[in-house]
């Protein structure tokens, strides 16, 4: 008959002795486990991962030196990117506009600058205008020169026109007498910018007041036959700066004044 007892303890034994083996294997072998599926669900979460790939450069980056890694940092960064990226494609689209306000801008500056030189010119074509001389009368014929006449000293020239021929102001002044004077018949007098008298003789009209203001060319009125005269012409006389009478041929020649 069997021995129960005694196979009991031998089965007894050989569990005691092998169980302890089990137990240590059973141990090892879960740790190990547990770190290669570590790195298996580590790898296997950035491959399924649906954090971009940048995402996880500046992840890998901001883990090698040292910056911090937390949600908020991250966020502010990709924000920092975006706002970049933004700026970037807005900078891109304005650019064409830019470009064409700067051209709007250069050419207005370019038109600014013509229309000041344009107005410079104008003011300087006036200035010069006003200061010009001319003649009273065009196609002018001396008939009686400056100086001396039985004792007396014509003080003018005088030019033979047909009555009613208009005289001009020689240039910019202002009419200081008109109407009758003596031997003159019908006088008018033009004090000019620069000081000079002219006087206009033996006239049939005035065609300007005392006080008015004239430009060269402007009409003063019309030639005649009026005072002591021989015959229609214009007796004028000129005195530079208010003063005494002087030849007007000399005097014109000065001024470059045509006849």
């Amino acid at each position: 008959m069997p021995d129960l007892q005694r196979e009991a303890r031998h089965r007894a034994g050989r569990q005691a002795t092998s169980r302890p083996a089990r137990v240590i294997a059973g141990l090892a072998l879960p740790t190990a486990a547990t770190v290669a599926l570590m790195f298996c669900a580590a790898g296997a979460a950035v491959a399924t991962s649906k954090t971009p790939t940048g995402s996880f450069a500046q992840l890998a980056s901001a883990m090698a030196s040292g910056q911090p890694t937390t949600a908020a940092a991250l966020n502010a960064r990709r924000l920092k990117d975006v706002e970049r990226t933004g700026a970037a494609a807005t900078a891109s689209r304005l650019k064409p506009a830019q470009d064409n306000l700067a051209v709007l801008r250069a050419t207005a500056v370019a038109r600014s600058l013509e229309r000041t030189k344009i107005a410079a010119a104008e003011v300087a074509l006036r200035a010069a205008f006003a200061h010009s001389w001319r003649l009273p009368i065009k196609n002018r014929v001396t008939t009686s020169g400056f100086g001396y006449r039985w004792g007396l000293l014509h003080a003018g020239e005088d030019f033979a026109v047909s009555i009613g021929t208009p005289l001009a102001a020689m240039s910019t002044g202002t009419v200081i007498y008109a109407g009758p004077e003596s031997g003159y018949g019908i006088l008018v007098e033009v004090r000019y910018w620069d000081g000079t008298i002219s006087y206009y003789g033996h006239m049939s009209h005035v065609l300007v007041n005392v006080g008015q203001g004239v430009e060269p060319g402007h009409i003063v009125g019309l030639s005649g036959n009026t005072g002591h005269s021989t015959g229609p012409h214009l007796h004028l006389e000129i005195h530079p700066h208010g003063g005494r009478a002087v030849d007007p041929m000399p005097w014109l020649a000065a001024h470059h004044i045509p006849g």
